[in-house]
């Protein structure tokens, strides 16, 4: 019975881990196309496109890369599979840093009159999307001279 359902779960997994990986590279490589497709275009935006896609497809190989530890056999393979982990992850990481200095480059375009905001003001807002911010006011500030 062990055996059976051991058998059941590496073969679930396996058609699982193909499926993300196809989906991974087919997202992947329709995003590029677009971003392509844009850029000929001359859309600003061609870019942002491009990372998304690159995002949202690493994302799902990052999903069959975790699947993927349910089927190994030995600790070679975990390490292996680990560092892949770790590599993507700091891969979409990155691309994340990078589409939101994007967005703040293009914030500070459409509205040069709003403030700079810090990269830890932009974290915390992506964090805490809700969160209203209250400044405080010195009252020496607002004595005339």
């Amino acid at each position: 019975m062990h055996e059976a359902i051991t058998h059941l779960v590496g073969v679930v997994a396996g058609i699982s881990i193909d499926f993300m990986e196809l989906l991974s590279i087919g997202i992947i490589v329709y995003t590029t196309f677009l971003a392509f497709y844009k850029l000929l275009k001359k859309d600003p935006n061609a870019r942002i496109y491009l990372l998304h896609g690159q995002s949202i497809g690493l994302t799902f190989k990052l999903g069959s890369e975790i699947l993927r530890t349910v089927t190994v056999r030995n600790m070679d393979e975990i390490l292996q599979i680990g560092m892949l982990i770790v590599i993507k992850a700091a891969m979409t990481w990155l691309i994340h840093w990078e589409l939101s200095g994007i967005e703040q480059e293009q914030e500070e375009k459409n509205y040069p009159e709003r403030p700079k905001k810090t990269l830890g003001e932009r974290i915390h807002e992506k964090i805490y999307p809700d969160t209203i911010k209250v400044e405080i006011e010195d009252d020496e500030q607002k004595k005339p001279n």
